[in-house]
């Protein structure tokens, strides 16, 4: 079984050093992440929201993820994104986000961006990290997780507040639908929202999957979860090896709150390190799955426990 890889940066791919879980780490995902097994498919996001930039998503790409009780955004203009944040949260208070995960560009540490495609002339926007803070805090939202390449070098401090729209990097092209920063008089470390990084410079990857891929009793209680939500699925999803990471409480995962790094990493891992990672999402789904149709199958028996028995009764007479 073999995905299409789509490379954050195009250069390279994912890389996670292979260590022993870090406590610091376990912790920090236990609060940013809700922290019991989900007993339903609807359940797995619930609190959470993600952000993908268009380029490395696939087309309605959301839909899976609202199935899966995310709520998501697929946009190249950081304001909108921003707007339809704040737009949920006043619309649906029992499913507010606390947790916003940014599948971006990491612009080799120069910006989180948003973009259609590489064209010069595409829709395509820039924020910085404190920008994400003085805009986030209002709403709620108590963490921010930054799945991108070099994320750790978007919290350096000449950058911090206002990124620098000439530095040079030819991956920062035009921001056709502008850059959003921090207000002046922004102060971070009064920010009560926190930034979740990997611990260490890498290369991103997202990777394609397919509906198809999954087990057929997890695809009949995806599908109709969705159909329940009135939502159409697509047959492909897009997700990073972080998100899976996180979403299944894998042990390489590597979180840092509030860290800078200054190394520019190129760092990548294998395609077979990405399959991996994939099987581990698919037996996640399954689990779930089986957890809420036994949950079904136990409400049936629970709502006529006398009728079942009387006719049991009648059958030995």
């Amino acid at each position: 079984m073999k995905h299409l890889l789509l490379l954050a940066f195009l250069l390279l791919g994912l890389a996670a050093p292979a260590r022993a879980f870090d406590a610091n780490s376990k912790i920090l995902l236990s609060h940013a992440w809700p922290g019991a097994a989900a007993a339903r498919i609807d359940d797995i996001g619930r609190g959470v929201g993600v952000v993908f930039s268009p380029d490395l998503s696939v087309k309605n790409n959301c839909a899976f993820y609202e199935t899966l009780g995310f709520a998501c955004f697929q946009e190249a203009d950081w304001s909108r994104v921003l707007d339809s944040v704040h737009r949920h949260n006043v619309l649906y208070p029992e499913n507010r986000i606390h947790t916003l995960v940014l599948e971006t560009h990491g612009t080799n540490g120069n910006g989180a961006k948003l973009q259609v495609s590489y064209s010069p002339t595409a829709d395509r926007s820039y924020i910085s990290v404190g920008a994400l803070q003085e805009r986030l805090e209002p709403e709620g939202v108590e963490y921010v997780i930054i799945s991108a390449c070099n994320s750790g070098r978007l919290l350096r401090p000449e950058i911090y507040v206002r990124l620098d729209p000439y530095n040079g990097d030819k991956l920062f092209l035009p921001p056709t639908c502008g850059i959003v920063d921090a207000s002046d008089d922004f102060e971070s470390e009064r920010s009560s929202v926190t930034i979740l990084t990997p611990m260490a410079s890498h290369i991103e990857t997202t990777l394609v999957g397919r509906i198809a891929e999954l087990a057929p009793a997890t695809r009949r209680t995806i599908v109709a979860t969705a159909k329940a939500k009135g939502i159409t699925l697509s047959k492909e999803f897009a997700i990073s090896d972080m998100m899976v990471q996180m979403i299944t409480r894998d042990s390489h995962v590597q979180l840092a709150a509030n860290q800078y790094v200054d190394a520019l990493s190129k760092e990548i891992a294998t395609q077979d390190r990405s399959e991996q990672n994939f099987k581990r999402f698919v037996t996640y789904l399954s689990a779930v799955a089986t957890r809420q149709n036994i949950g079904k199958a136990g409400l049936v028996a629970a709502k006529t426990p006398v009728r079942k028995k009387a006719r049991s009764i009648a059958a030995v007479k």
